[in-house]
């Protein structure tokens, strides 16, 4: 049987949404832009950037949905060579103030276009979050959050089909003041991935996480 991996790593990410400039104060469509940078060990380095924009709508006051495309280029852990990756993207967003806290929940769907093989990957993300001010005022707070990967189907490039990957967080927030409401979050980040042909991969990542909204 193959033997499991541990891996160390950075990831970086900037993350920025807002309303359509164009519409008046009540518009409800917005805009979504992410980008990444990954670094582990194992890839002597850079491991994965990440472009991702989107278009949102409102549909209530806790909800959104959106879509949107990804640009992805991946240089692998197991010395493969460099490839790119196209997915679009759906996702439905909720979040809520429960007392001091915020309760984020998101559930996206994507479609996987890999220039290793021609089939189309169909994956769900479940996404779910808790952000908790060290008292009600406070700029700093707890945050902890979990992403599941499902791959829907199999695929020539690598997809099998099943429960695929996790992601647990554990760190800590900072909002500053100022316009656009900056935040960063800093912590542990422990993924796991499930690989078929070889042994599963425990990476552990110290994420760093840049947010803003205009």
């Amino acid at each position: 049987m193959a033997q499991t991996v541990d891996d160390f790593g950075a990831w970086f990410s900037a993350n920025t949404q807002g309303a359509i400039g164009l519409c008046d104060e009540d518009c409800k469509w917005r805009w979504w832009f992410d980008g990444h940078l990954r670094f582990l060990d194992d890839s002597d380095g850079f491991n994965q950037s990440i472009l991702r924009p989107g278009l949102g709508y409102q549909i209530g006051p806790h909800t959104n949905v959106w879509l949107g495309y990804a640009w992805i280029n991946t240089l692998p852990a197991s010395g493969n060579p460099v490839f790119d990756e196209n997915r679009f993207w759906q996702q439905l967003l909720w979040s809520r103030k429960v007392g001091c806290q915020t309760l984020f929940s998101r559930s996206r769907l994507e479609q996987r276009f890999v220039e290793t093989g021609s089939d189309t990957g169909w994956r769900l993300r479940q996404f779910v979050k808790l952000d908790r001010p060290f008292y009600e005022t406070s700029a700093m707070s707890f945050v902890a959050w979990d992403e599941a990967f499902f791959d829907l189907n199999r695929t020539d490039w690598g997809q099998q089909g099943s429960f695929s990957q996790n992601r647990l967080f554990l760190g800590l927030g900072r909002t500053f003041n100022g316009p656009h409401s900056p935040k960063i979050e800093i912590g542990y980040l422990h993924q796991f991935e499930r690989r078929k042909s070889a042994g599963d991969r425990f990476n552990h990542i110290v994420s760093t996480n840049w947010f803003w909204t205009f």
